[in-house]
């Protein structure tokens, strides 16, 4: 807990850079993760868990219009953690998401977990956007065909972007489920085990009772290029959870 603390204080300390203060983020989430923690237990030197399902909002960047991909990927993240998302924006009214001036997601689940989730969001979207880059520099440098109309390759060059958003969340959320299950063999037969109890049914109540009759995003054709460079990105995302144990406390920020 008070590794917790000290990395909580030291991501919303004002003086703390960003990427900083995403690394921060990422090593407390999963501290809390692995040893079934939540923020405000951390603030308030308790355990106790409450089993409220609650609702957080997240702004998701529409830079180049890709937020519809950016969202899809986090609710892969969501979802992988029991949790449901939808997501608005505010634009030009007829023009979708892909014009949108702001998008927000609302995440719906247990309260814990959505503590984890305020802190993590921010650092696996961080990250998205860091392996994006050089992801798709390896794509164009592997076009081979120099004289394509420059039209043609600037939508494969979008398709390949947006597609590797969708399979960098689907890879994260497969490295927590196998990181959930991991914990929920190490907690077995011990009172931890409370800490994952399916909540499913309480998310869906409350989902269903805050967006009465959503409409479901359409489907959209993937780039499968794209989509399996970014499941490999997302699988070797830093979740920092495998060597922290190893880190004294006295070493980290005071």
């Amino acid at each position: 807990m008070e590794r917790v603390r000290r990395l909580l204080d030291l991501a919303e300390h004002p003086n703390t850079g960003e990427e900083e203060a995403a690394l921060a983020s990422a090593h407390a989430a999963a501290l809390m993760l692995r040893h079934g923690l939540d923020a405000s237990a951390v603030r308030r030197g308790a355990t106790g868990r409450s089993e409220q399902i609650d609702g957080l909002e997240f702004e998701v960047s529409n830079r180049g219009g890709h937020a519809r991909e950016r969202c899809w990927a986090l609710h892969l993240v969501c979802d992988a953690l029991g949790c449901k998302g939808a997501q608005h924006w505010t634009g030009v009214q007829g023009r979708g998401i892909r014009s949108a001036r702001q998008v927000t997601m609302t995440v719906v689940g247990p309260e814990p977990v959505l503590d984890g989730l305020r802190i993590l969001l921010p650092s696996i979207s961080l990250q998205m956007e860091n392996q994006v880059r050089p992801a798709l520099l390896r794509f164009r440098t592997g076009e081979g065909d120099a004289g394509a109309d420059r039209d043609r390759r600037a939508r494969a060059a979008t398709g390949f972007r947006r597609a590797f958003y969708v399979g960098f969340g689907s890879g994260v959320a497969a490295k927590l489920r196998d990181r959930v299950a991991e914990v929920a063999e190490e907690v077995k037969g011990t009172g931890a085990e409370l800490v994952l109890l399916d909540r499913s049914a309480l998310v869906q109540a409350e989902f269903q009772r805050r967006f009465p009759g959503l409409r479901r995003a359409r489907t959209t054709a993937l780039d499968a290029d794209g989509y399996h460079t970014g499941h490999h990105a997302g699988r070797h995302a830093d979740l920092t959870d495998r060597d922290l144990a190893t880190v004294p406390a006295a070493e980290l920020p005071a």
